[in-house]
């Protein structure tokens, strides 16, 4: 965080809180700066964030809210922000990828009775 986030663009941002979700590693004061910088820019400029970037502040949105309980409150952005990047998710079409068929498929062969599902 020493540098400063001064010069990352919505995508840094989004991809940088995203990725630090995705391998559930909770750093405060980097969070802390991202979440206080997004925040700012979000409500000077929301369409300056993409429809990808929104949908994955709303990853990094529910992992703080489910999975980080109290230490996560504090980097919750406004719930008007949350529901912009809410939005964004639930409007994005899911494309299951031929590596998912595959791992259903493999999964089905040695599970029986697998299903899959999406949680919205």
């Amino acid at each position: 965080v020493r540098g400063g986030l001064a010069g990352f663009n919505p995508q840094n941002l989004s991809i940088t809180v995203w990725a630090y979700a995705t391998a559930d590693y909770y750093h405060q004061a980097l969070l802390a700066d991202c979440s206080r910088v997004i925040s700012d820019s979000l409500a000077r400029d929301p369409s300056r964030w993409g429809v990808g970037d929104r949908s994955q502040l709303h990853q990094w949105q529910l992992w703080l809210s489910l999975e980080r309980g109290a230490d996560g409150q504090q980097h919750l952005l406004s719930e008007s922000q949350r529901k912009l990047c809410c939005d964004a998710m639930q409007g994005t079409e899911v494309t299951i990828s031929r590596l998912q068929r595959s791992v259903a498929a493999a999964l089905a062969a040695v599970q029986h009775g697998f299903e899959e599902e999406h949680l919205e």
